[in-house]
């Protein structure tokens, strides 16, 4: 019997937060907002932008762009926040901009050799080789690692 050559693919949300293209696995995201109304916590790391209620459920925000070690910008019409589940916990992840849904082949994603633009490389679980672009793929389980370990 002939091998069937199957070929894995999944979809990324390839999205801008500063000068960094980056992606993130679909099977991630619960949902993409776009204006919520974003209320500040006393103390907080500056990476956490605040807290925001989504349908009624209060749910953290983090500023990815302060966490890559960028400055804090206004929010924008541009900006998103991708919700995703970490820990048992809704999470906003707050982006410069959400650009496009892709299904890509898994071959086409690499590991990571460095760190990217002087982020951490932890944040990041590889990359993936676009036609003329390269995008980091987020690692969310060391983004928010000490995030919500600093917010108990």
């Amino acid at each position: 019997m002939a091998k069937v050559k199957v070929e894995q693919f999944k979809e990324l949300t390839i999205f801008q937060v500063a000068n960094i293209l980056c992606a993130i696995d679909i099977t991630e995201v619960k949902e993409i907002v776009k204006h919520l109304e974003i209320s500040r916590v006393m103390d907080a790391d500056d990476y956490i932008r605040g807290v925001a209620s989504l349908r009624g459920e209060i749910l953290s925000v983090i500023d990815v762009r302060v966490k890559f070690g960028e400055k804090a910008i206004p929010l924008n019409e541009d900006m998103r926040i991708i919700v995703i589940n970490f820990e048992g916990e809704n999470t906003g992840l707050l982006v410069d901009k959400i650009h496009d849904v892709e299904m890509i082949n898994i071959k086409s994603l690499e590991p990571l050799t460095s760190n990217i633009n002087g982020v951490n490389r932890d944040y990041f679980s590889g990359i993936y080789k676009m036609n003329n672009k390269l995008a980091a793929v987020l690692n969310t389980k060391e983004l928010l690692k000490y995030s919500h370990a600093n917010s108990e």
